[in-house]
């Protein structure tokens, strides 16, 4: 059964709002908590989540950050640091395509609970709900997105 850390990290995240805790569980069970040293490299923009890479975790898993923080750079510009509860890498992990950004573990480290590809996506073909709180996420970003191009 999945650590309760990980649970509790697992149900405040808005990708994850309103699932039942067997689902959560699930999810909890599909991943592992993964930590990098400061400054190390956790995704590069550019990077495939599919083909042989995908059998690699450490290059096709999203991530959600238990503790520490990540520096978000695209195109070398940090563009955010996000902390506990955060979470990235989940956009290629939906559309299959190339990482948008680079992010890099902060100043005192990361630990996050990393969820492959495989797993994000036996979990979509054996628990389709968990689709309904990507999708109002997703539609949030859009609307957010256009409202600023206004």
């Amino acid at each position: 059964m999945a650590d309760d850390r990980v649970l509790a990290l697992l149900s405040a995240v808005d990708l994850f709002a309103g699932l039942k805790p067997k689902v959560l569980g699930r999810i909890a069970d599909s991943g592992e908590v993964v930590s990098y040293d400061a400054g190390a490299t956790v995704l590069s923009a550019g990077e495939p989540t599919a083909g042989f890479r995908a059998f690699s975790p450490a290059g096709v898993s999203m991530h959600v950050i238990v503790s520490g923080s990540a520096l978000v750079r695209v195109r070398d510009d940090l563009v955010a640091t996000l902390g506990p509860g955060a979470y990235f890498g989940e956009l290629s992990l939906v559309d299959g395509g190339p990482r948008s950004a680079d992010v890099a573990a902060g100043d005192s480290g990361l630990t996050t609970f990393a969820l492959p590809k495989w797993s994000f996506d036996e979990l979509l073909r054996d628990h389709p709900e968990v689709a309904v709180p990507m999708l109002r996420v997703v539609s949030t970003r859009l609307r957010r997105a256009e409202a600023r191009e206004r």
